[in-house]
């Protein structure tokens, strides 16, 4: 093929130039949806929550993301992706640059484009704008390198926008295990629900089962299975609020919790062994001896009597149980001499007297009751400074 003064334009150069004019079409489309969701809750200042045009948008916006993987290679720089992504949008005036625009109703904005590679994958979550105060509704995407392509194999959308069904999240991190024996791997989501909610809010975490492909062909979908989700209050300290790691049958989390009213901020652990369709929970459930008394007293007596050496504890647990996280914990935890293994937390619940619980350790991260009183347990006398402190178990970029 010829052009101009008889120059010959190379066909690579011509494909290029015409994925250029497509992708430039996907993102005038983009914004023309946008901008028209701007448009109509300037004159519907009532609208809250989701509008079903929000899918369009968001589908628009993944597209376009798309359109920019089929130049991006196997084992490209994702940073180098995320600031091309980030260009893109900026170009097209789709950030919400003065906050005072999109405090009360962030439809019609976008937020940032997040990308990570993880174990060969790419995960990458977009954001769209929520009638929620100072919110966006963010949508995750797992790619796999099949047939010298990237090519999504799973996705996480809220699009129905009913009162009852819509619960948009800010994901803070999409995570992939190795593959198990048989081929399947596990996707773990951590999320808080969107907008201001203030520093006590519900963690989300989602597990789901991607099953691989029994015919082979690069083409066909992989069937995915949702195995847990469940949500419970965090207090959060800070981007990430919530940290969690994923093995082929196994998934831990770790974040702050409690901390209202009298209560001081605790560490809590979720750890969920999967079997088949069941994720069941097991220890740990808190890294300290300090922060297992309030989990074991915030649970109830079915999940608590497992990790108690005496079913006579029943009675304190019923008798001391809450789960409002308000406490305060004001000496220090002292170690027993006669028995190495246990440790004496002394508390006290708003305006009760003191109580001393007894915390045995069994193995690392491992602890049971050992035994309440309202009276300091003889022979714990020493300090124990490790039973107060609060130690990641995570690293902080998992």
């Amino acid at each position: 093929m010829q052009a101009g003064l008889g120059r010959v334009v190379p066909l690579s150069i011509l494909f290029l130039g015409s994925l250029a004019a497509a992708q430039d079409s996907q993102i005038s489309a983009l914004a023309k949806t946008v901008l028209s969701l701007r448009e109509y809750v300037a004159s519907n200042s009532g609208v809250r929550g989701g509008l079903p045009q929000l899918t369009v948008a968001k589908h628009q916006l993944r597209d376009w993301v798309e359109s920019r993987l089929t130049s991006f290679p196997e084992k490209g720089d994702v940073g180098a992706l995320t600031t091309d992504l980030l260009a893109g949008l900026e170009g097209a005036n789709l950030f919400c640059d003065d906050p005072s625009d999109c405090v009360a109703t962030s439809i019609g904005f976008l937020d940032q484009v997040l990308v990570n590679r993880e174990r060969g994958f790419l995960t990458i979550a977009t954001a769209v704008g929520t009638g929620i105060r100072c919110g966006y509704d963010y949508s995750a995407y797992l790619y796999e390198w099949r047939a010298n392509r990237w090519q999504r194999i799973w996705e996480h959308e809220q699009n129905d926008y009913s009162a009852a069904a819509y619960h948009p999240q800010t994901l803070h991190a999409i995570h992939i295990s190795d593959a198990a024996a048989d081929g399947t791997r596990l996707i773990l989501t951590l999320g808080t629900p969107a907008g201001c909610g203030g520093t006590f809010v519900p963690v989300r975490y989602q597990v789901w089962r991607l099953a691989p492909d029994p015919t082979g062909a690069a083409s066909s979908p992989i069937a995915v299975s949702p195995i847990l989700d469940q949500s419970e209050t965090l207090n959060d300290e800070g981007e990430p609020p919530a940290i969690g790691r994923l093995t082929a049958d196994d998934v831990l989390i770790e974040f702050s919790a409690a901390g209202t009213g009298y209560g001081l901020t605790r560490k809590a652990l979720r750890h969920f062994e999967i079997h088949g369709a069941s994720a069941i929970q097991t220890d740990p459930i808190a890294p300290t001896p300090r922060d297992f008394v309030e989990e074991w007293l915030a649970a109830s007596w079915s999940d608590s009597a497992p990790r108690s050496d005496s079913p006579v504890l029943r009675e304190w647990h019923a008798k001391l149980h809450r789960d409002d996280g308000q406490g305060d914990f004001p000496d220090p935890a002292l170690a027993c001499a006669n028995d190495p293994s246990l440790v004496e937390i002394a508390t006290r619940f708003a305006e009760q007297p003191k109580h001393y619980f007894l915390v045995r350790t069994r193995q690392p991260l491992h602890f049971t009751m050992a035994a309440i009183g309202d009276s300091p347990f003889p022979n714990c006398t020493q300090p124990a400074p490790a039973a107060d402190q609060q130690p990641s178990v995570l690293p902080a970029n998992q």
